[in-house]
C-alpha cells in the first residue's frame, strides 16, 4: 500500500512520528518485511532500523509491523 505525502503526513501527525519513523512506516507499507531490508532501504545499520521500528510499535501500541500496517490503514478509512 503506497500513502500518498498528505496521507503520510497525517500518520505523521496523528502518532507523533519523527521523519525516519514516518520512513520506516512507509516502507512497512509498501512491503519492507524485514529489519535487514529497512536498513539496506534507509541506508542505516541494522542496529539503528531495530530501533526505529520498536519506537514505532511502541507508539502505534503494537507489536509487529503487520498489526502497524492494519492500524494505519484502518485509521485512514475510518
Amino acid at each position: 500500500m503506497k500513502l500518498t505525502k498528505k496521507q503520510l503526513e497525517q500518520i505523521k501527525k496523528q502518532y507523533r512520528l519523527s521523519p525516519r519513523e514516518t520512513q520506516i512506516v512507509d516502507l512497512i507499507l509498501q512491503g519492507v518485511d524485514s529489519n535487514e531490508k529497512l536498513a539496506e532501504n534507509l541506508g542505516i545499520s541494522l542496529g539503528a532500523a531495530k530501533q526505529y521500528v520498536h519506537g514505532v510499535c511502541v507508539k502505534f501500541q503494537m507489536s509487529s509491523k503487520l498489526s502497524i500496517a492494519v492500524k494505519v490503514f484502518e485509521s485512514l478509512h475510518k
